[in-house]
């Protein structure tokens, strides 16, 4: 994005006549600061609310051609797209398939589901669109998927990466790209480095999107994380309890504005989404980046030793480390001498090197230090915090 007021500004035009944000919106902002200060915070409750009006109430009344459906507010709500939506959509992720090599005789395997939710069919589109054949499969039947693979010379996969190891071991050869999703991909060190190893020189592309917001951002070559989209949305992280905005390299939830999208337009929507987000030199036009990608949601949070600790952050510290089942306590207390003290439980097995592996994760996931570390047979059923300091 050149100039991000600019491109906040059109969309501010346009959408200050829309149905929904008539009289919410004005029709530009004097930088990113005003924009921030000025513009309401929308939730997913909000869009959930007026989804259920009928006829869709204000996102009502665009031409739609293609329609999704997404968990939400306890049941399923559309997802909807124009043609000049799911064209701009093809349109920049052509450009991210140009940069990673794909091209026209390449041969795509899709293990993304099809069936109501969004991913099977954005991925078949844009492949597509680029001239590659695609090969609709969606997820399971590992043994009779690898089969077709090998049979049509597929060179390019896209799915869940465990699901792909499994394709790998039935013997598809490793493919030149590999677009995964579905889990925690380049947060989980232990299946990176499987998936790396079982493709041995493919361009290994991790991503983050919502279904409201396809895609938000991928991998590129050469760059950290994943950078955003920026031609087709604007991010920001904002601190979840002041609203306000963060500092780059902060953590903070992400906010995220379409900028030209026709069907259901969203802006300053609250993900619920931990990150972290910094400008980067240039990596193929997009200089904002999400080194991280995401690695917790900000539903709770509690104040330790003057930082801000989100619990669901320790699920990314436990990822990947053997032993570990992925269940935790976290219990912050009052330290005799004053301050405050975390003590984390763990459910599975391991001596002192994991200790000191979740002890260094810890630390540097979350800014703050782990006074007690313990790792037990089995957890007991309850909270995953307890805050005793209020005792």
């Amino acid at each position: 994005m050149s100039n991000p007021t600019d491109a906040i500004n059109a969309a501010l035009d346009r959408l200050s006549r829309h149905p929904f944000y008539r009289d919410r919106l004005p029709a530009s902002v004097a930088d990113e600061a005003a924009f921030a200060a000025t513009i309401p915070l929308m939730s997913r409750a909000d869009l959930v609310a007026e989804m259920q009006k009928p006829s869709y109430g204000a996102f009502g009344g665009e031409k739609i051609v293609r329609m999704n459906l997404s968990p939400m507010g306890g049941g399923l709500v559309p997802v909807m797209q124009t043609r000049r939506d799911l064209d701009r959509t093809t349109s920049a992720c052509r450009t991210h398939l140009d940069a990673c090599g794909v091209e026209p005789g390449d041969v795509c395997a899709v293990f993304f589901g099809y069936h109501l939710f969004v991913a099977g069919l954005f991925y078949q589109t844009q492949m597509e669109a680029h001239g590659v054949a695609c090969i609709p499969l969606g997820p399971g039947e590992a043994d009779r998927a690898a089969e077709i693979c090998k049979a049509n010379n597929v060179n390019i996969l896209a799915g869940n990466p465990s699901f792909s190891l499994r394709l790998i071991e039935a013997g598809v050869r490793p493919p030149k790209v590999f677009f995964a999703g579905g889990e925690a991909f380049t947060g989980n060190p232990t299946l990176f480095n499987a998936v790396a190893d079982a493709m041995p020189g493919a361009m290994l592309v991790d991503s983050f999107s919502l279904s409201e917001f396809l895609p938000v951002a991928r991998t590129f070559p050469g760059g950290q994380g994943v950078h955003v989209f920026d031609e087709l949305v604007y991010a920001e992280v904002i601190d979840p309890e002041t609203l306000a905005p963060v500092a780059d390299g902060e953590r903070g939830e992400l906010v995220l504005t379409h900028l030209h999208k026709e069907a259901q337009p969203l802006v300053r929507y609250r993900t619920g989404d931990l990150t972290v987000k910094i400008t980067t030199p240039s990596v193929f036009g997009r200089t904002i980046c999400l080194p991280l990608v995401v690695f917790g949601r900000t539903d709770e949070m509690v104040k330790v030793k003057g930082v801000k600790l989100y619990p669901s952050e320790i699920r990314s510290v436990l990822l990947g480390i053997d032993g570990l089942d992925g269940k935790y306590r976290i219990a912050v207390s009052k330290k005799p001498g004053g301050g405050d003290a975390i003590r984390l439980t763990l459910s599975g097995t391991g001596g002192g090197d994991v200790i000191d592996r979740v002890a260094h994760r810890f630390k540097s996931q979350t800014l703050v230090g782990a006074d007690d570390i313990a790792i037990v047979e089995t957890l007991d059923d309850g909270p995953a915090v307890v805050d005793e300091r209020e005792n």
